[in-house]
């Protein structure tokens, strides 16, 4: 599969994540940095068109799970438009449609306006790291996914050594 395009922006100072094709894996890294960045940066609010989506992986959805959570608990959201029902059903099967809030209609904007994220593996050690916390993300959501992804968790979870023990090594 052809890994997609994931862009970003601002409509209306609203932060705006679009993508365009397949939101893999290979967008995690860039999607988790530039959304702890805007969390930090004190939104609320995060909209993510997925008008042009064709697929999304569950690293993808759980990269994108775990800033909402986190919005979740400071009142905020995060908001997804225009899915493609291949897409939504993804969305509904890992229980994130009680997550995410559905939007069904945006403005017209420019895509001039946007910019591509990097995407790649940027630290070959941070993969598992990655991995783990996309699917723990995905666990917290909705506990109908622990048999999905419980065993991959647990696996992670003896495997990969946390950031903060890899750099004190």
């Amino acid at each position: 599969m052809r890994t997609g395009i994931v862009q970003v922006g601002k409509l209306h100072e609203l932060p705006l994540i679009k993508v365009i094709g397949a939101g893999s894996f290979e967008h995690c890294f860039s999607l988790r940095h530039y959304c702890d960045n805007l969390i930090q940066g004190g939104s609320e609010r995060l909209l993510v068109d997925l008008a042009e989506c064709t697929y999304l992986d569950s690293t993808f959805l759980g990269t994108l799970a775990g800033p909402a959570l986190k919005l979740r608990k400071k009142g905020g959201v995060v908001q997804v438009t225009g899915s493609s029902r291949r897409v939504l059903e993804s969305i509904r099967t890992l229980g994130l449609d009680r997550l995410f809030e559905c939007v069904e209609n945006v403005a017209p904007y420019d895509a001039v306006d946007l910019h591509p994220l990097e995407s790649g593996v940027c630290h070959k050690e941070m993969t598992g790291e990655l991995l783990l916390q996309a699917h723990r993300s995905l666990l917290e959501c909705d506990p109908r996914n622990a048999p999905k992804f419980q065993d991959l968790v647990s696996y992670l979870g003896a495997e990969v050594v946390p950031a903060d023990r890899r750099e004190a090594g």
